[in-house]
């Protein structure tokens, strides 16, 4: 394997409980009850206009979607500042361990400056080469397109890739580009899944990355 694909959202950063908490609230003002164990089962990683179109049909909400994209977006982005995202156990300690001597990518569903803004909090930023937003591409995911975008940009084969997810779309997203993947902090309804590993942390994950790219480890370690 050459190259390392990371999701962002439930993947890094345990931001799904975050997100499922912003939406639950959000919604509460329109009169809609959305619990958080239902936002992370039902809509993780699925992407925010779909979700508000979701919601204005079921509910006929008097309300557009990119109003309710926009004030997602402040409300996020208010919250964040106020109090972070925490980091998911094992993320730093794979980054660090991988960066400078894999190719690593973030490939995400989510918009570009919200990823990169987190990314700088932890510090993380420049442990990738790149990231890549489903927003950029015409077909967000479950589409391949974004992971097919990042393998042309970096220069690698799909089947030279590897791609750690945490979500039914990721996954779907990453599998529909041909690409080896990694389940992880995936909800149970995920476990029987078409994921090639799947693990219930980063921590329990990476002996395995370290076995998949050891030919790069240990390149970099002479």
């Amino acid at each position: 394997m050459q190259t390392l694909f990371f999701d962002f959202d439930g993947t890094l950063v345990d931001s799904e409980t975050f997100h499922a908490d912003n939406w639950s609230a959000y919604l509460a003002t329109y009169g809609v009850t959305l619990t958080a164990e239902d936002f992370i089962e039902y809509y993780a990683g699925v992407t925010w206009p779909k979700i508000a179109k979701h919601f204005i049909d079921s509910y006929q909400l008097n309300v557009d979607i990119t109003t309710i994209t926009t004030e997602m977006e402040a409300l996020t982005e208010a919250k964040i500042r106020q109090y972070g995202i925490p980091a998911l156990p094992g993320v730093d300690d794979v980054l660090n361990a991988f960066s400078g001597k894999v190719p690593m990518a973030v490939v995400t569903g989510a918009p570009r400056d919200y990823v990169e803004g987190v990314l700088k909090q932890h510090g993380w930023l420049d442990l990738f080469d790149q990231v890549f937003s489903g927003y950029e591409v015409i077909n967000n995911k479950p589409s391949p397109d974004v992971y097919l975008q990042a393998c042309q940009a970096m220069k690698v084969n799909s089947h030279q890739a590897v791609a750690i997810e945490d979500s039914r779309t990721g996954l779907q997203s990453a599998k529909n580009a041909d690409i080896y993947c990694l389940l992880i902090n995936a909800h149970p309804s995920l476990i029987n899944t078409d994921a090639d590993h799947t693990f219930n942390s980063m921590v329990t994950a990476k002996p395995l990355l370290d076995v998949l790219f050891k030919d790069k480890l240990s390149i970099n370690t002479l």
